[in-house]
């Protein structure tokens, strides 16, 4: 090895035969076990500016979003991110095209924030029931009942429960406040998958806002829009 290293080195020095070699330009130091080739200093600062860059935008205003001010909501960090959001609220799309699945707190936590905003005309609404769940699973939904139908007016109540595995799978929902549709059990005021569609073909992408929301085109369905109901301010 030290062979090759004076070997390199007589290539640069002026004399190429001479016994007391003058340090090489091309190389930090003229002792073997500690060079390194200068010109590759370049490269390497470059490779370590970029590593730091990316890390920096990929992973600080994520995990440490306190650290980023100028961050006020889930949906800047998220924008902010360099991803590209999908439809769906629990995928993203990377830069090479490949998916990656948000974590289940992180897509409660901007299904929670997109409740506390409202939802569009305000007849559909939905917010935590306690706070300090960390695992954030049971949930409070609002129905305002639909213009020109028997519900017309109504507030109903519901209760969903997002257990560990949401949004793999959907939440329970049970009606709160008594209602009589054909896809609510009579007794428990729970909604039936099987008798719902969303529920019945359930996926990832479906949010608890889709669910209300279908539950609110479904009171005003031909098969629910005139049924009797119960009297107002009564529950299950």
């Amino acid at each position: 090895m030290e062979q090759q290293w004076a070997a390199i080195e007589r290539a640069h020095c002026p004399e190429k035969n001479c016994e007391n070699l003058h340090p090489s330009p091309f190389f930090i130091s003229s002792n073997p076990s500690f060079s390194f080739p200068l010109f590759l200093f370049p490269t390497l600062l470059l490779s370590s500016f970029i590593a730091f860059h990316h890390a920096r935008r990929s992973f600080i205003p994520i995990i440490l979003p306190s650290l980023s001010p100028n961050f006020d909501s889930f949906d800047q960090i998220r924008d902010t991110h360099p991803t590209k959001t999908l439809r769906n609220p629990s995928m993203t799309l990377g830069s090479g095209g490949s998916s990656v699945v948000v974590p289940r707190n992180f897509r409660l936590l901007e299904e929670l924030e997109r409740g506390e905003k409202g939802i569009g005309d305000g007849t559909v609404s939905y917010g935590m029931d306690d706070g300090d769940d960390i695992y954030m699973r049971s949930w409070t939904g609002t129905i305002i009942g639909p213009h020109n139908t028997v519900h017309e007016g109504r507030i109903y109540q519901l209760k969903l429960f997002c257990d560990k595995d949401y949004p793999e799978k959907p939440p329970s929902v049970r009606f709160h406040s008594r209602i009589n549709m054909t896809c609510v059990n009579h007794e428990t005021g729970v909604v039936e998958p099987k008798k719902f569609g969303l529920l019945a073909n359930w996926q990832r992408e479906y949010t608890m806002e889709d669910i209300l929301t279908q539950l609110k085109k479904e009171m005003a369905a031909p098969h629910n829009r005139k049924l009797v109901q119960p009297p107002e301010g009564t529950y299950f």
